[in-house]
């Protein structure tokens, strides 16, 4: 059966390509190594394919595949259109590693392109498979990457200038500046590189764009961003360092194993050349740290964790890792003590996230008094607020007795949040589930209270 001549996802160079040609290349690509252990990209795959065969290209929607090929109830659907958008990133760049090495000689090639699901399959005649696909590649090193180191990017940069003024500035003594950068230090990167600072810029920026970490937008803006720093200056170890700590960020919270398994990949390689570029600094230190921390590799998430905060005590975003990473590990005097003793040395004017697990510790401390009043005071500072604030808000609450309050608490997590399972998330988390366990009993007893 041939394909359809109003079956828009095909592309005729020369012979429009046959059916059966068509799927003998497609198992030969989902057999490659380049797609071993990728079982939900080789569906995804399949089932846009043999969609086009079939005729129904037009039909072709996130919704069709997240039913489809995913599965799952109707509750679920929205999430699961989102790891539909996310996959089809991931199946894109699949392509290209595939086309560029083991499918070379390729002469059937598939292609998504950005803005919908339809794969475009076209035919090339064997003697100019590799230069079709080399020619391209050339192009995207000379004009791709300068456009989105410049373009792109100044785009990005914009943003986040806009998100820094806006939310982020905060008051830091003299002998602590903001990124760890010197006014005479700027212009000395400047007078050496644009482009370093364009880089140093878009990473700072990034930092501040990672949590709430239960934010798939969030997280992927900021992981954008990073990737920006790179193309800008790939010597610069910031843009490597934030990079891995997005990612490794979204393998955490991810429940997607496959997409857990990529992002660690990710994660430890940038995590790595961090450290190779600038093992000096707290920033390099906390990004392993947290890439261990998402591997399962608590003692030394340990210690790169307090390395980090031996380099850098005073970076805000350096604690944040370092003390969720002594909270999972329930090390909760320390996340208190740290924190108490940065805030005791950095006027901040807006809220952190570790401040929020300084909150955490204390609940886990039985301080829950204590624990509403750190949560409350990042609230009121502007800082990260999301379905973790709120769960252990409304839990210390309810260990209070405030059985109000712990009750329209719970109702706005439902409300706000229906998807959300931090209960479940927790007891994956922590070292010992125990803790998990307690912030989940806490809170079921306080979405049991009667209302009124």
């Amino acid at each position: 059966m041939g394909l359809s001549r109003n079956t828009s996802p095909v592309l005729n160079k020369g012979a429009a390509p046959d059916a059966k040609d068509v799927r003998a290349a497609l198992q030969r690509l989902v057999g490659s190594s380049t797609f071993a252990g990728s079982q939900r990209l080789q569906d995804f795959l399949i089932y846009v394919v043999e969609e086009s065969l079939n005729g129904r290209a037009d039909d072709i929607r996130a919704k069709t595949i997240a039913m489809d090929v995913y599965g799952g109830t109707m509750a679920e659907m929205a999430r699961r259109e989102n790891v539909v958008r996310v996959d089809a990133g991931r199946l894109r760049r699949k392509l290209a590693e595939y086309y560029a090495e083991e499918g070379r000689d390729e002469g059937t090639v598939f292609d998504l392109p950005k803005g919908g699901y339809a794969p475009e399959i076209s035919i090339r005649s064997p003697e100019t498979a590799q230069s079709d696909l080399r020619e391209p590649e050339t192009k995207a090193r000379t004009w791709l990457r300068p456009f989105i180191g410049i373009s792109a990017v100044l785009v990005l940069i914009c943003f986040a200038a806009a998100f820094l003024w806006n939310s982020t500035r905060r008051d830091v003594p003299g002998s602590l500046p903001v990124d760890g950068l010197s006014r005479d230090e700027r212009s000395a990167i400047f007078d050496a590189s644009p482009m370093r600072l364009q880089a140093v810029n878009l990473a700072n920026s990034g930092r501040d764009l990672i949590f709430p970490a239960l934010e798939p937008a969030r997280l992927n803006a900021a992981l954008t961003i990073f990737k920006g720093a790179i193309d800008n200056d790939d010597s610069y170890f910031g843009g490597h360092a934030g990079a891995a700590q997005v990612a490794a960020t979204i393998a955490v919270v991810s429940p997607d194993s496959d997409l857990v398994r990529d992002m660690l990949s990710y994660a430890d390689a940038q995590a790595s050349k961090a450290i190779e570029l600038a093992p000096e600094t707290g920033w390099s230190q906390s990004a392993k740290a947290w890439v261990e921390f998402a591997k399962g590799n608590w003692a030394e998430a340990m210690d790169f964790a307090e390395r980090a905060h031996r380099l850098a005590p005073n970076d805000v975003h350096v604690l944040e890792f370092v003390s969720l990473i002594l909270l999972y590990s329930g090390e909760f005097e320390q996340v208190v003590a740290i924190s108490e003793d940065a805030l005791s040395k950095i006027d901040l004017d807006r809220g952190y996230v570790f401040q929020n697990a300084m909150g955490s510790a204390k609940f886990h401390l039985k301080d829950f008094e204590g624990a509403v009043s750190a949560f409350e005071q990042v609230t009121e500072k502007g800082g990260p607020v999301g379905p973790v604030t709120v769960a252990y808000l409304m839990a210390a609450h309810q260990m209070l007795g405030n059985e109000s309050e712990a009750q329209a608490l719970s109702d706005k997590l439902s409300r706000e949040w229906p998807d959300s399972r931090v209960d479940v998330l927790f007891r994956r988390l922590f070292a010992n589930p125990e803790y998990g366990e307690e912030l989940g009993k806490a809170m079921k007893d306080a979405s049991r209270n009667p209302k009124g």
